[in-house]
């Protein structure tokens, strides 16, 4: 990772940190400045601790802070599970077609909180961090005002985020999928991927009940649709705007933005686009090449992958045995996709 970034300074920021960092972010640990910001004290307290016992506390900060689009004062609705905790209001009417599927215990009852939220450009500046390249938003709704919180200064320079996007009508239109994806295209940023999050009708107020007690399966049984409730997006920087630029430090940037969610295809392809552009010369964009080709194997390569005759057939055998709706993630089993 050293040899991608090449003492360029990488940094990252989580808002909505409570349960620490997600597990693809921790290929960033000892290398990225990441700044853990969360709103609730005990939680950056957790927080704390946990940067101390892994011994990351040169490069993990923790900001206690709620984030919006704006400096000031707001409200902050605490719910039962802090999970659920946001700066929109809940608005039961609002989700009339949805409601069925929220269990009251994990929202009500909610506590209102008088607290000052802060931009992130605000944050930043304290910390005379000048660029942000890569953001992961989970703040129940309030995601992309936290985003424009960035500001016209930084908002250019951003190479990736990640983010939490409700598929329900307790948020409203300005928090919804759309008004996202307009937003990152206008920034330049385009979408790679989505990680979907589903729910289970429940039935008397059980989840899978209508599997179990109705139609006699597991209540995880992929023979029953179950409804998309909200999904992760990837949103990465264009390739274009990156090449257009010329900067070969925002290029080895970028390699780790697509490492970090095993984007490794990405990260060659984009080296030696910019080779071709002249960002850099071809010593340089073989060792760069080669570097994410070393970090790759050292990061994610299993011996069941390699591209061997005998694994091929066993990968091969496992296909034919595996069951065809088996619950799996695409991404990472031996599935064709959708779209084949």
């Amino acid at each position: 990772m050293n040899d991608v970034l090449n003492e360029e300074r990488f940094v990252a920021i989580d808002v909505g940190a409570a349960n620490g960092l997600l597990p693809h972010w921790n290929l960033l640990n000892g290398v990225a400045h990441v700044y853990q910001v969360e709103p609730r004290q005990d939680a950056c307290a957790e927080l704390e601790r946990a940067n101390q016992a892994a011994g990351l506390t040169a490069t993990r900060h923790v900001v206690c802070a709620g984030v919006a689009a704006t400096d000031g004062p707001r409200t902050l609705y605490v719910s039962n599970v802090p999970t659920g905790t946001s700066i929109l209001k809940f608005e039961p009417g609002a989700g009339a077609d949805c409601a069925d599927y929220v269990d009251p215990s994990y929202l009500f009852p909610i506590v209102e909180q008088r607290i000052e939220t802060r931009r992130l450009a605000s944050i930043l500046n304290d910390v005379g961090e000048p660029r942000v390249d890569l953001i992961k938003l989970d703040i129940q709704g309030a995601e992309l005002e936290a985003l424009r919180g960035l500001g016209p200064e930084r908002l250019p320079d951003l190479l990736g985020a990640e983010l939490e996007v409700g598929m329900h009508a307790f948020y409203p239109e300005e928090a919804r999928f759309p008004a996202i994806e307009r937003f990152m295209n206008e920034i330049g940023l385009e979408l790679f991927d989505v990680r979907v999050a589903r729910v289970r009708r429940p039935l008397n107020g059980a989840e899978g009940g209508y599997e179990t007690e109705i139609f006699s399966v597991d209540p995880n049984s992929p023979t029953i649709a179950a409804r998309i409730w909200e999904f992760d997006a990837i949103y990465f920087r264009k390739k274009s705007l990156l090449l257009s630029k010329g900067d070969a430090g925002e290029v080895r940037r970028m390699t780790l933005v697509y490492a970090t969610y095993n984007y490794y295809s990405e990260a060659h392809s984009l080296v030696d686009k910019a080779e071709h552009a002249g960002i850099f010369d071809a010593t340089a964009a073989a060792e760069l090449k080669q570097a994410i080709v070393d970090l790759h194997h050292v990061a994610t390569y299993r011996a069941w992958l390699a591209n061997t005759p005998f694994w091929r057939r066993v990968r091969a055998l496992g296909a034919r045995i595996a069951p065809r709706n088996a619950p799996r993630w695409c991404q990472h089993m031996y599935q064709a996709y959708p779209n084949g």
